[in-house]
């Protein structure tokens, strides 16, 4: 493993890989610094023509598309899992048995993100000792984390963006580890794999600046709402330093909606949308927002009105409920 190369894993099925490419072209346009930037793809069920095109995004010196079929996911997890998320996010899970042998660490990307600045920090950083290095979570409840055994004031990362010691996932089983507490919970884990990562990492997560994993929640909800719900949680500069100089954004499912959904209120969709431009991709219509009336309703009530005409949406939808 070169130390200026720089190795980087996505999962998708064919719906997601549009997106794929807007990361790759975010990727290389943003740390032209690596001599190499290798791309490994988890690839569940992505067809030949849509491999292609995503190849067309990596035609140069300095960057490769590495494809490896996961289509036997389901198989490979031994146990159903529920379908609220697409199943190729449990990937990740398989990683250590997946990628070369000779690749200590790798950075984990959702598809929903894009990278604006340069990562070399985080693609560096000392994680010997830890299994993993990621940004906190915004969580709305503690049961989050004690419905997988956690303490209340436990460390917990959005497994979205993750740096991770493939070299001990290996030496320590921890495939098996993650294989092992999906079956003991009967394949429902709060927050799925994320939950499973996170509860089996315990007490070995390095905690980054917020700025590497800038979370659509993060700039939707007050500092003070933030911090109030989660323990422990950054200072409020960092998550303002977070919000002007954001290195990866992570468009999650939330108040604002994603840049490719209609009517997307998000506030950095134009970001997207200058990646998104160059891919293979350009000129796709923006998919329909299938969020259901009551969620759009509280969305827009918690952006643009005071926080008690919120609450008192809130409590006016679940009477009608």
């Amino acid at each position: 493993m070169n130390e200026k190369d720089l190795h980087v894993v996505l999962a998708t099925d064919n719906n997601y890989a549009e997106f794929v490419a807007v990361v790759i072209v975010s990727l290389l346009q943003t740390n032209p610094q690596f001599e190499s930037i290798h791309v490994h793809l988890l690839a569940n069920g992505v067809n030949d023509a849509t491999i292609q095109k995503l190849q067309h995004h990596l035609l140069q010196d300095r960057a490769q598309l590495h494809v490896y079929d996961i289509s036997d996911l389901e198989q490979r997890l031994g146990i159903q899992v529920p379908n609220s998320i697409a199943i190729s996010a449990y990937a990740r899970l398989f990683m250590a048995s997946l990628l070369p042998t000779d690749l200590d660490r790798v950075l984990y990307l959702d598809c929903d993100v894009v990278v604006s600045d340069d990562i070399t920090s985080f693609w560096e950083m000392n994680i010997e000792g830890f299994l993993i290095a990621g940004v906190l979570d915004t969580l709305s409840t503690n049961r989050t984390k004690t419905d997988i055994g956690l303490p209340t004031d436990a460390p917990y990362v959005n497994s979205g963006v993750l740096l991770i010691n493939l070299k001990s996932w290996r030496e320590e089983n921890m495939q098996q580890c993650f294989l092992d507490f999906l079956l003991s919970h009967n394949g429902h884990v709060t927050h799925h794999d994320q939950g499973i990562i996170n509860a089996t990492c315990h007490g070995r997560i390095q905690i980054v600046h917020p700025r590497f994993n800038l979370a659509s929640n993060y700039l939707s909800h007050p500092y003070k709402m933030l911090a109030s719900m989660n323990t422990p949680f950054y200072s409020e500069n960092e998550v303002e330093e977070a919000k002007k100089y954001p290195a990866i954004i992570h468009f999650t499912q939330g108040f604002y909606n994603r840049p490719w959904v209609k009517n997307s209120m998000h506030p950095l969709v134009e970001r997207f949308n200058y990646f998104h431009k160059q891919t293979e991709w350009d000129g796709t219509p923006l998919r329909p927002d299938k969020r259901s009336l009551a969620m759009r309703i509280l969305s827009w009530v918690f952006l643009n009105l005071p926080l008690w005409m919120y609450n008192a949406t809130q409590r006016i939808i679940k009477k009608i409920k």
